[in-house]
């Protein structure tokens, strides 16, 4: 699926133009550039969007007024005129009319169809209406829009820098996630300043285009509709939404049990590294599931440090709320979580020891401060404050101040034999693909599809 963003030039200069490409896992940019001519805009757009694609067009594509102001200008002035986002009001009074319908349907003579009612995930060539400022506020949670538009140059560009640098920083953390761009540095001149501006807010465009497809009216809101003026909107976090009706629709891929390999080592190496790729925070993030002999349960998450035929391997103190746990209940779950990927892993086992020569090899790559920190906090005891903590911390570095830091006696790694490993792929409707790897007597890993 291809993201087509384009900043138009309403009434003459150029129109910046930006290309996403979407691999499954995230938006990578494939374009940025600037044309002039209306012509010149709807070839490049038709040779780069494909079969499946969605433009949005920074401009009043559909203006059936003759006078005043649109439906979606009333309610973009409403519902974001506090953020200094009213747009301008469209209609058939003003010189640009011709030349902005006439782009939108230029487009729809390729195929482009107008997407203001268009369903998640859909495929098929569409188009949509957006409007940037109002696209920022939400997206990333402004209290005014950045005034790159007017203005002295210094406090434009200054603003454009903001953009740029949200951009960079924030879509990267956001679903879809775009990979992080390479972007035009912002320029001294006034004219080049102009060109930056219209390629970033055609980049913003674009990935409006992408959050509409990937989450439809989920997570956005469409003022007006195709008969009567249209623009699309994201929506702001779901801080407002009730408990309740917090939920995604999960779309990106299947899991077939026909399909998948013998080995399921092989199948969590194979999604691991596909989340690392995917540019993940922390993806051997994981919650480990301990109890106590008596079958108090206590959950956590810990980090990933090493994964064989053996096991799942992770390493703490030993004298630990876990540690003890697992001296006497030696099993425990493992669950795996990776959102943008709609993917989660369970892994169940046995729990042991590694041995104390892997522990060490492993305590010798931590950074001086991990390293220092394993001797400076005795793991889940009571302490009088931070203080102490901080304390312990320095009088462990002037210990160990001539020489290399040991391994503590108390410290070190468990590894998690796994005796069942459970795959789940969000699907649509609730019904998710889980695929259990369940270890026979013989050795041999069965294959099992559960239920959602």
């Amino acid at each position: 699926m291809r993201f087509v963003g384009i900043d138009f030039g309403w009434e003459r200069g150029e129109s910046g133009l930006a290309l996403l490409d979407w691999d499954g896992a995230s938006l990578k940019l494939g374009d940025l550039d600037l044309r002039l001519a209306p012509r010149e805009i709807v070839r490049w757009v038709d040779e780069r969007a494909g079969a499946d694609a969605v433009v949005a067009i920074d401009a009043p594509t559909v203006i059936p007024n003759r006078t005043g102001m649109r439906e979606a200008d009333r309610l973009t002035h409403t519902l974001y005129g506090q953020y200094d986002a009213g747009c301008y009001p469209a209609s058939r009074a003003r010189t640009y009319w011709k030349r902005t319908t006439g782009l939108a349907k230029a487009l729809e003579r390729r195929g482009f169809a107008h997407g203001d009612a268009m369903a998640a995930r859909a495929s098929g060539r569409w188009q949509i209406e957006v409007y940037p400022h109002a696209a920022a506020v939400q997206l990333f949670a402004l209290d005014r829009i950045l005034k790159y538009k007017r203005g002295r140059l210094r406090e434009r560009a200054a603003e454009l820098a903001r953009l740029r640098e949200l951009i960079a920083e924030r879509l990267p953390q956001a679903t879809p996630r775009l990979a992080p761009p390479s972007l035009p540095a912002i320029p001294a001149s006034g004219r080049e300043v102009k060109r930056v501006e219209d390629r970033l807010d055609a980049l913003l465009a674009a990935y409006v285009a992408a959050y509409w497809w990937y989450w439809g009216r989920a997570r956005n809101e469409v003022l007006g509709n195709v008969s009567r003026g249209y623009i699309v909107v994201p929506l702001r976090r779901a801080g407002d939404v009730p408990l309740a009706d917090l939920r995604e629709s999960y779309m990106l891929a299947g899991l077939d049990e026909n399909a998948a390999p013998a080995d399921p080592i092989a199948l969590f190496e194979t999604w691991f590294e596909e989340a690392r790729a995917a540019g993940l925070p922390e993806p051997n993030a994981m919650t480990l599931a301990t109890a106590s002999a008596s079958g108090e349960p206590a959950a956590r998450i810990v980090l990933l440090k090493g994964v064989s035929a053996e096991g799942f391997v992770f390493y703490s103190n030993y004298a630990s709320q876990k540690g003890r746990e697992l001296d006497g209940n030696p099993r425990a779950s493992l669950v795996f979580y990776w959102a943008q990927l709609e993917r989660q892993v369970r892994v169940t086992g046995a729990v042991s020891r590694v041995s104390r020569k892997e522990s060490e090899a492993y305590f010798h790559t931590r950074p001086e401060g991990h390293r220092l920190g394993a001797w400076a906090s005795a793991q889940s005891e009571m302490i009088a404050g931070r203080a102490e903590l901080e304390a312990a911390l320095e009088e462990a570095r002037a210990r160990f101040a001539a020489g290399d830091i040991p391994l503590p006696p108390y410290w070190g790694g468990y590894r998690v034999q796994p005796e069942a490993i459970e795959f789940w792929q969000g699907r649509p409707n609730r019904l998710h693909d889980r695929i259990r790897y369940r270890a026979s007597r013989e050795g041999a890993w069965v294959i099992e599809r559960l239920s959602p």
